[in-house]
């Protein structure tokens, strides 16, 4: 067995005896081979300190159910994703009988793994070995907190047989578990996780099973997984008719509450803005969820003016997840198919990844029946047709006194480094002593103006968020000089914001408007 080797006997000298002199001495057989060296032991003392117990917690702070966690390079906690199935909060408890609470950094519920986050520093971490190097008959160790009582309980066993089950190889071992050893790394001879503890069939012996941690590993790092770990810790207080909480999987299963619904054959009209959740790709993305009938052929289209649309759906029965970018009509993107679960399905609205941080207007659809989907060599995305702009880029603006101009904040406007946000100059002709009103109004974006120029020195004078009223811009000045001027189309408090807007201005002053600024970015 892997790990077990034994010691060879040594080698014998063998003597050649003296013959007649007409024959060649046979020369001595070549040394033995040293043997390999055998695997380090695994330190079972200090990898405990890496495996902790993880806490599922209710609405209230009150424990739900309880399985086993571990600390890998990077500082995250892995554990199952069932094991938090349900809860609103989660809290871990070390070796020492510390507790932290922890949120999801990432999640992959087909997977069965998450990865979480904890402050402070791991008391020790254990790293990644390969899961695909493994052969059946190996031998592995498990550490786990079985019945979330027996903290630091060690089983060994072997690799029965490696299998796939839905898009996801899991590894068969034969190393005692128990409830509340879920998501207890599998170690193999060297001390490295190679797999991470996900069920056992009882009706059997020694059937347990455990995801092979190559597919895994980098879990944070999938877009897709860390959006859907934003919505593994969720109140769902949901009332069913009998006056229970749901469960999920149940025919009167709660929702996470936060994520809006859309059904079959319902269109939603969305913006996607820089206070929305930010990948590390840096792209945006806003998830809703549906639920639909198996077998069901359906249609789900992504559309914008405004920005490149990436479309990703996923969840339970996906072997993966389902992304597509250019499927639909021009830069659409669209995926046409039947699911074999009633769900519920994630959509992800998001963008490309060039242009970073793109962002505006969309329309997201879900209809009855199949569609077509372009392929590559059908496609006929412009990619300037994502831009909205009503001028094409670079192009110089103007406006005079008692003229209203349409314009839009694009991607292809100035990007300020200060704050990360779009500009737009047009440009005026000012009289010294001339007093005008100038009037930023946008449903897209929270207007900002500044005006810049001869005599101009900056300052509140010459800028304005708010005093239009509901979040639009206006801005009383009087020219110090004439010359030409630069009025300045900008956008307040969210970054890289785009979209139409509306600039006019009108000789004299207005007063300011009193209406808060207050406007959902839904």
């Amino acid at each position: 067995m892997r790990g077990r080797i034994l010691t060879p006997l040594a080698a014998l000298a063998v003597v050649a005896l003296p013959l007649s002199s007409q024959k060649p001495t046979r020369p001595a057989p070549a040394p033995a081979p040293a043997p390999a060296p055998a695997p380090a032991a695994i330190d079972i003392p200090t990898a405990r300190k890496a495996v902790v117990t993880i806490q599922a917690l209710d609405a209230n702070g009150q424990l739900m159910a309880s399985g086993t966690g571990f600390f890998v390079t990077g500082g995250f906690v892995v554990t199952a994703a069932h094991v938090l199935e349900d809860a609103a909060g989660c809290r871990i408890e070390l070796s020492d009988g510390q507790q932290q609470r922890c949120s999801v950094a990432a999640a992959d519920s087909a997977k069965d793994v998450a990865m979480l986050t904890v402050s402070g520093s791991p008391p020790y971490s254990l790293r990644w070995g390969s899961s695909e190097s493994m052969k059946d008959g190996d031998e592995v160790t498990v550490i786990s907190n079985p019945l979330g009582q027996l903290p630091g309980t060690v089983s060994r066993g072997i690799i029965s047989a490696s299998r796939v089950v839905s898009g996801t190889k899991l590894l068969q071992i034969s190393a005692a578990i128990s409830h509340g050893s879920s998501g207890a790394p599998v170690l193999n001879p060297r001390g490295q996780v190679i797999g991470i503890v996900r069920s056992t069939i009882e009706a059997g012996q020694s059937l347990n099973f455990a995801t092979a941690t190559d597919a895994v590993r980098n879990l944070n790092n999938d877009q897709v997984a860390v959006a859907e770990g934003q919505t593994l810790l969720s109140p769902k207080n949901v009332i069913t008719a009998a006056g229970n909480s749901g469960a999920r999987g149940g025919s009167t299963a709660g929702t996470p509450v936060s994520l809006p619904q859309i059904s079959i054959g319902q269109t939603v009209t969305g913006n996607l803005t820089g206070t929305d959740s930010l990948y590390p790709d840096t792209t945006y993305y806003k998830m809703y969820q549906f639920m639909t009938t198996p077998g069901r052929e359906i249609t789900i289209d992504l559309s914008s003016s405004d920005f490149d649309p990436v479309l990703i759906v996923r969840g339970g029965g996906l072997a993966q997840s389902i992304v597509d970018d250019d499927g639909g009509p021009g830069c659409a993107s669209r995926v046409s198919q039947a699911f074999v679960g009633r769900g519920p399905y994630f959509i992800l609205v998001n963008t490309t990844t060039s242009p970073h941080r793109q962002t505006g207007r969309f329309t997201l659809a879900i209809s009855e029946g199949s569609q077509h989907v372009q392929g590559r060599s059908e496609n006929d995305c412009s990619p300037s047709g994502a831009s909205t702009s009503t001028t094409p880029a670079n192009e110089s603006h103007s406006i005079d006194v008692g003229q209203t101009q349409q314009g839009s904040l694009t991607r292809n406007d100035v990007l300020l480094d200060s704050d990360t946000t779009y500009a737009q100059a047009w440009t005026i002709q000012g009289r010294a002593g001339q007093t005008i009103t100038i009037d930023l109004e946008s449903d897209a974006f929270d207007a900002y103006l500044f005006l810049r120029g001869p005599g101009v020195a900056g300052g509140r004078d010459f800028q304005d968020d708010d005093s239009g009223g509901n979040c639009n811009a206006r801005l009383t000045a009087t020219f110090p000089q004439s010359g030409e001027y630069e009025i300045v189309v900008n956008t307040a408090g969210q970054h890289y914001m785009t979209g139409a807007f509306t600039l006019s201005v009108t000789s004299g002053s207005k007063p300011k408007s009193v209406a808060a600024c207050h406007r959902s970015n839904q």
